[in-house]
């Protein structure tokens, strides 16, 4: 493979910058572009001081390191050059390094060759990008179990006990006169349906996997002077949106970013629903319901010393959109009550605040946290992205027709429905993969990773 390079932390102002090179020729390009100030050679896995140079000018002063395969991140020979941060030093560190025979690194290429070289397989690989674009501390730690190779221990654990069952049902097939164990219909579809709680339970928890590496879109919405803002402000526990008595203040959306145990939140601010004469007014408005068709929580703001107006009680959510009820104002003298809005938006949750003195507000971040998850469990989640939970419902479609072929005692139909399931979850972690697949999974790579 050819030598590859790339600076590896984010270009702009900082104490340092790391250029990663990594390949066959990784030590001849290094000590083409770094002399040591012992004047001595590097010795291997040691940090050493000295001077980037181009053609024997020096570039920076710097620190530098070669690391010999096959114990390395990639697999390969990796050197690692540690100048002064900023771009431009660092770029002109790079510059030298691709003249001295390497040559640019593609997205995700150092991750991609960790791969290829079995170092980690295809799930630990896609974790990567999660920790590194993790938004909380819990999104993070997630990132990192997947890492360790959490969800990679759980495929193989359920595909070991497919592939027990197809041995089974394949040495039947094959030797029914021979002394093999009777293993009946009865018996198969016992392991089957194990295996098949285990990865629906699993799809129920992804949503909360999703969440963590994704992020969740409440939606405050409401009638103007509701208290939308306020209550944004009392969520973030700071003073991010204007407040004011007169109706109309939010005009445009507000988006702010908030840590909800663990869930990173983009809480969006949006203009009062009501008809409005003002045309600025009435396309804050166009984008509040835009807003609301795309979130994954809507939260409905009601001033509890009013009945809802007709735009409040003839809100429209797309099917199964949750929707948590803010009563607000509860510091004053209210009319609106949680029985009577029950029954006006039947399955909402609804709490009771005052944004102005802080009533209520914990409980509501509670309950959003909740009603985001749904019953799922972050805890519990291994299916984080889009692609292993596609992968987890096709396997799950092919244990339904296991479970079909053997009820009818075809018994050479679910042995080859269950091989196809225990290839689904196998694409998980990168078996039977294609390169087309593979190669665009890394493409989403930043560069340097």
């Amino acid at each position: 493979m050819d030598t590859i390079a790339s600076v590896a932390t984010a270009l702009g102002a900082s104490g340092i910058a790391i250029i990663r090179i990594s390949g066959e020729n990784a030590k001849n390009v290094l000590n083409r572009v770094f002399v040591p100030k012992s004047g001595k050679p590097m010795k291997n896995r040691y940090l050493t001081y000295g001077n980037a140079v181009l053609n024997g000018n020096p570039l920076d002063e710097c620190m530098a390191v070669f690391m010999p395969a096959p114990h390395t991140y990639t697999t390969e020979d990796v050197a690692e050059i540690q100048c002064h941060g900023g771009s431009v030093t660092a770029n002109a560190v790079l510059s030298a390094v691709l003249q001295s025979g390497a040559r640019l690194a593609e997205p995700g290429e150092f991750t991609k060759r960790a791969f290829l070289g079995g170092r980690i397989d295809l799930s630990q690989a896609e974790s990567v990008m999660d920790l590194i674009s993790a938004r909380t501390q819990e999104a993070a730690r997630s990132g990192l179990r997947q890492m360790k190779g959490f969800l990679s221990k759980r495929i193989h654990a359920l595909q070991s006990r497919l592939l027990d069952t197809i041995a089974y049902l394949e040495a039947f097939l094959d030797y029914p006169d021979e002394d093999i164990e009777d293993l009946t219909a009865d018996k198969a579809r016992a392991e089957v349906l194990a295996v098949q709680s285990e990865l629906q339970s699993a799809l129920k928890n992804a949503k909360a996997g999703k969440m963590l590496n994704n992020g969740v879109r409440i939606v405050l919405c409401g009638s103007p002077n509701t208290g939308k803002s306020s209550l944004l402000n009392a969520l973030l526990r700071e003073q991010r949106a204007i407040v004011t008595d007169v109706p109309g203040t939010t005009r445009d959306v507000l988006r702010e970013q908030l840590n909800l145990n663990g869930l990173p939140v983009q809480l969006i601010d949006t203009a009062g629903l009501r008809q409005s004469p003002d045309t600025v007014e009435r396309i804050g408005i166009d984008l509040a319901r835009q807003e609301v068709d795309s979130a994954d929580v809507v939260l409905l703001v009601l001033d509890g010393t009013r009945e809802p107006d007709t735009e409040e009680k003839s809100l429209i959510l797309r099917e199964n959109l949750p929707l948590v009820i803010a009563l607000n104002k509860s510091d004053l003298k209210t009319v609106l009550h949680v029985k009577q809005l029950s029954e006006l938006y039947p399955g909402a949750r609804i709490v009771v605040t005052s944004a102005k003195c802080g009533n209520g507000v914990e409980e509501l971040r509670e309950t959003l946290y909740e009603t985001a998850l749904h019953g799922a469990s972050p805890e519990d989640a291994y299916l984080t992205n889009e692609r292993h939970i596609e992968a987890a419902r096709n396997a799950v479609k092919s244990l339904d027709a296991a479970l079909s072929a053997l009820s009818t005692l075809t018994l050479d139909c679910a042995a080859l429905d269950l091989r196809n399931a225990w290839e689904t979850l196998g694409s998980i972690t990168g078996e039977n993969t294609t390169e087309d697949v593979i190669d665009r999974i890394f493409a989403k790579f930043c560069l340097g990773k």
